[in-house]
């Protein structure tokens, strides 16, 4: 996953990711933004919705996207991070 988002970023220099791992190597926590999120949030960045209430049960990890809603009331993904515990 990490060199996807590696590979990403090369073609697409706004395009962010960070991630964090524990002593041991393990993945605890990724982030990610593209090009057209970063757009759009500097266009309707004032309404956004967080939600973490998705966890998935075989990994109990948590899913929190960040979703703005432009000027025709559609939505779109701001931002994704994924948490593990």
């Amino acid at each position: 996953m990490i060199n996807h988002f590696m590979h990403l970023q090369s073609e697409d220099s706004t395009f962010f990711y960070s991630f964090h791992v524990d002593e041991d190597g393990r993945l605890c926590n990724f982030f990610w933004r593209d090009s057209i999120s970063k757009l759009h949030y500097e266009c309707f960045g004032d309404v956004m919705i967080f939600d973490t209430t998705y966890r998935t049960n075989r990994y109990d990890m948590i899913c929190a996207p960040f979703v703005g809603v432009n000027n025709h009331w559609k939505k779109y993904l701001l931002w994704m991070c994924i948490f593990m515990q």
